[in-house]
């Protein structure tokens, strides 16, 4: 099970099957870990909507998390939330979607579990601007991705 991406929008569903989700861990030079996640989309949307279904676009999404510590063997399951996905001290998003054009997700809420062998169950959901609307005029779409990604260099953080 690999897993979806689902753009709740004003004018309905789309959704996508993951086809590409990784993870990356970084330790940074202040010592903290960075950790984050991205995944890549089928252009072959599951289902999508008027407006977008003739773009055969496939979105792909990033979340970074930041951690104290890591050992594999000791993370279980851990609940995250990221209000805003611009990161003001790196200038740089922390949480975006890909569309049409790079934008920030908000109001981010995750539940990762970390199953073994390089194996991370990710649970994230956000809010971000309407992908074929960038001003505002419509409500916001609300993002969830849910899905396995591996981290190739797992090993060395168990």
């Amino acid at each position: 099970m690999m897993g979806t991406m689902t753009l709740k929008r004003f004018n309905g569903t789309e959704r996508f099957k993951l086809l590409e989700s990784r993870a990356y861990v970084v330790r940074r030079n202040d010592e903290t870990i960075m950790m984050w996640f991205e995944t890549e989309t089928d252009p072959q949307a599951i289902m999508s909507v008027e407006d977008t279904a003739k773009f055969a676009m496939n979105p792909n999404a990033e979340v970074t998390i930041y951690l104290d510590k890591l050992v594999l063997k000791e993370f279980g399951t851990r609940l995250f939330e990221l209000s805003q996905g611009y990161n003001e001290e790196n200038k740089d998003l922390d949480a975006r979607l890909y569309y049409f054009e790079h934008q920030d997700v908000d109001e981010n809420l995750m539940k990762l579990e970390y199953r073994g062998n390089g194996v991370f169950f990710l649970q994230w959901s956000g809010t971000t601007t309407d992908i074929s609307y960038y001003d505002d005029s419509k409500p916001k779409t609300n993002l969830e991705i849910e899905g396995e990604f591996f981290l190739e260099e797992y090993t060395s953080w168990e």
